[in-house]
């Protein structure tokens, strides 16, 4: 039990102090051809990144021809579900008080994200304190019938995150997002 409400504070502070800063970090290199945004390449491992969760995406076609998943809420609140990111299956929490997709630093090794040292140049502060981050872009992320491409997202050190956060720079991709009773409905 108190593993879980450890691993949700420091998600939560990640989520809260982390977004804005990284944003406005983006922001202003997106504007210069910067070496350190990455782009990611297909990875032949498989990502040991998991959520406790029992994550469950449901998939539909709407009848108007859009694609739809339904991520149904867990006991604790939290939307967890199963994604691919570049092929690669990976347990994430969907959280719309993310500013970016977050994931840690052995999770970007193991979808080929190519990071040095001195990418993680952006400093954030976390639960666990203060760390530094990198940014990428990753080329496809799914879930269920929903597929999203070219999507940014921050790098953090492995000992910040423990988990996946797919936050508002997959969703803002989408055409919709809803809760829907305890479902969340992705609409592309």
């Amino acid at each position: 039990m108190w593993r879980y409400v450890f691993i949700g504070s420091v998600l939560i502070a990640f989520a809260t102090q982390a977004p804005g800063y990284l944003q406005k970090q983006i922001n202003q290199s997106d504007t210069s051809s910067d070496s350190a945004s990455q782009t990611v390449r297909n990875a032949s491992v498989e990502s040991a990144a998991s959520v406790e969760s029992g994550a469950s995406v449901e998939e539909r076609r709407s009848p108007s021809g859009g694609r739809k998943a339904y991520v149904r809420r867990d006991r604790s609140g939290h939307y967890l579900a199963k994604a691919r990111m570049n092929g690669r299956s990976l347990d994430v929490l969907v959280d719309t008080g993310a500013t970016m997709v977050a994931i840690n630093e052995t999770t970007a090794k193991r979808l080929g994200i190519n990071l040095r040292p001195h990418d993680f140049r952006y400093q954030v502060r976390t639960a666990n304190g203060v760390t530094l981050a990198a940014k990428a872009t990753i080329d496809r992320i799914e879930i269920g019938d929903v597929e999203v491409r070219r999507v940014k997202a921050t790098i953090a050190r492995d000992q910040s995150l423990s988990t996946v956060l797919l936050g508002m720079s997959f969703l803002n991709k989408l055409k919709k997002f809803e809760v829907d009773g305890s479902t969340l409905v992705l609409t592309q």
